[in-house]
């Protein structure tokens, strides 16, 4: 590493640095030659709209070589509420070095240098390569090496109009639908009924006020943090639909997308659940009725990507397919270390981070 400490220097990247940032990620990321405008949408979305990103003392962490930047480590703040309190921390994303430079330990640097930018810092991008740079500088893993996402069959008419046509396919996939809506049928209470939100308002508040003392690490999902991640400011297109019950009371939400593999054949992508954490009801009617709408919209598969203990849990009982990763993904520092219950009750989001924050 003396190479590093010798010629090169490291500090805060600002706002004036975006440009140059844009430039190292087109020039060595395939997908942003392709696509330059994914990268510089997500710095003015994620960064220069960012309501909390003031909390933090810039833009993220560079590297600089004869004055001229030639790596970074972007960091964007997310509202946090940590152990009852709140705070803000600040994730990374888009660590790039320009390819000329690698191999010299710059993107462990500037790992290092990013644990200092917030009180708790936190990765979602981390695989098999940067474990080891992770455990080194201190980082915690949150949840278990898989990361605890499922997946499960959501219907079968799109594999059956893909292999014999839209009539014949609907009806024969129709039937096979038979064993999964009785199969999800167990997790319904009656009373409860969903709808897609396009804008989220005081109710959401009262949601998050009524369950957060729940939760003892989690992303604030206040109206203003839910209106910006998801409508006003959003880099992905994201989905939310509301639970409701009997009475219209909002007891729980669900946030996903949608990947579509070819004309037939699709996949819903859960991003977030949110829900009191006493309320079992609502959740198990949630995933019945979401279940249920995707399959009435002709989605093929769906894959789970939210974890927490009480999540993971409910995910095996039911049965569902644990997906295995390439290592775990969830990083986080704390320069004040945190305590057990905090690192092992961590709600994991698909929100969280910029885990799939481009358009997909």
């Amino acid at each position: 590493m003396s190479d590093v400490a010798e010629h090169f220097e490291f500090g805060v990247i600002q706002q004036a640095n975006i440009p140059d940032c844009l430039r190292i990620a087109v020039a060595n990321f395939e997908a942003f030659k392709q696509h330059p405008d994914y990268i510089q949408q997500w710095f003015e979305r994620r960064v220069l709209h960012n309501p909390w990103q003031s909390a933090l003392p810039g833009c993220g962490v560079g590297v600089w070589q004869n004055q001229e930047l030639i790596g970074f480590r972007a960091m964007f703040a997310q509202p946090w509420c940590l152990n009852g309190q709140s705070t803000v921390v600040a994730f990374c994303a888009n660590t790039s070095i320009e390819e000329r430079l690698r191999g010299k330990g710059l993107a462990t640097k500037l790992i290092e240098h990013s644990r200092d930018f917030a009180a708790v810092t936190g990765s979602t991008t981390a695989g098999n390569i940067t474990q080891k740079a992770y455990k080194k500088l201190g980082y915690a893993e949150i949840g278990g090496s898989d990361n605890d996402f499922f997946r499960l069959r959501i219907g079968y008419r799109g594999s059956w109009q893909k292999r014999a046509g839209q009539t014949l396919g609907g009806m024969l996939g129709s039937l096979f639908d038979i064993n999964l809506r009785l199969r999800h049928f167990k997790l319904r209470s009656a009373g409860f009924t969903l709808e897609e939100v396009l804008h989220c308002d005081a109710e959401f508040d009262q949601l998050w006020e009524r369950a957060k003392p729940g939760y003892v690490s989690c992303l604030e999902r206040s109206s203003q943090y839910l209106n910006w991640r998801l409508f006003d400011y959003q880099t992905c297109p994201l989905r939310l639909l509301a639970l409701r019950d009997s009475a219209g009371v909002l007891r729980a939400y669900a946030i996903w997308h949608q990947q579509d593999f070819s004309a037939s054949v699709s996949m819903a992508v859960l991003r977030d659940v949110f829900y009191p954490l006493d309320d079992e009801p609502a959740l198990r009617s949630l995933f019945y009725h979401l279940f249920a709408y995707w399959r009435e919209n002709g989605i093929s598969w769906g894959s789970l990507e939210v974890a927490s203990p009480q999540l993971t849990s409910l995910f095996r009982s039911q049965g569902y397919e644990a997906l295995s990763s390439h290592g775990n993904r969830y990083q986080i520092y704390s320069q004040q270390p945190l305590a057990d219950k905090v690192l092992q009750g961590w709600y994991r989001s698909g929100i969280d981070g910029d885990y799939f924050d481009y358009p997909l």
